[in-house]
């Protein structure tokens, strides 16, 4: 999972709309996997974090978990049920959140159960100022899988990471159509532009062509370009 540094000026442009608008639970999902999820709901997680709220990440993506690597060591302020979900937070020394890494099989079957869900969601609010979610991608189907309109539909707020170049337009049409006929609420759409080059690589690689006539002169745009930070923006 690539990791973002919150003072990206993309990072606090999401964050700034949703949980620093005042939302406390927010679901990241998508409509493919390997779209961003679980990388920008782990930066607005650490965000929130630095913004003084206490935050709990929560991964609910079983097709592909990944959140359960980067925790550090078992968190033990409050285990009110050690048959709980509470038992399995664990704690990012790191990012100083808490983070519930995705439940095996077994315990899935109460993240599914919607009334569970919403007593879970109360008493997480109770010790916590936001809880995020890491979702399953929307378009996912398997028998074991947690469906994003679930969860995304008790929350606060959605956000949506799409894949530039990469996510058919008719897909993630029909994924913001399910969300919104489970009554999900959209915060946003975040581009991920991953697989395609920033504009200072474009600008560098064109003055390459003039290179034979100009060396000095493109070494000294080249320069520029590099050091631009409005042209070195990357998500």
């Amino acid at each position: 999972m690539i990791k973002l540094p919150i003072n990206y000026i993309e990072v606090e442009m999401v964050y700034s709309n949703s949980i620093g608008r005042g939302l406390r639970s927010l679901a990241v999902t998508s409509t493919n996997p390997g779209e961003g999820c679980s990388t920008m709901a782990y930066a607005l997680s650490k965000r929130a974090e630095a913004d003084g709220k206490h935050a709990l990440l929560v991964e609910v993506n079983l097709l592909h978990p990944e959140l359960g690597d980067l925790s550090g060591h078992l968190h033990t302020d409050w285990m009110p049920d050690p048959n709980s979900a509470d038992a399995c937070i664990m704690h990012d020394d790191e990012a100083e959140i808490d983070i519930l890494p995705a439940p095996c099989d077994t315990d899935a079957l109460m993240f599914r159960n919607l009334s569970n869900m919403n007593k879970l969601m109360e008493h997480w609010l109770e010790h916590y100022d936001v809880v995020v979610f890491d979702t399953s991608p929307v378009r996912a189907i398997n028998r074991n899988n947690i469906p994003a309109e679930s969860i995304c539909a008790m929350v606060d707020g959605v956000v949506m990471m799409v894949m530039a170049g990469v996510t058919r337009q008719t897909d993630l049409q029909k994924s913001v159509e399910k969300l919104r006929l489970n009554e999900a609420t959209l915060v946003g759409f975040v581009f991920n532009d991953l697989h395609n080059p920033r504009l200072a690589d474009e600008l560098v690689r064109e003055t390459r062509r003039l290179d034979k006539w100009l060396p000095k002169t493109m070494e000294k745009i080249r320069k520029y370009v590099r050091r631009s930070s409005f042209l070195n923006l990357e998500l």
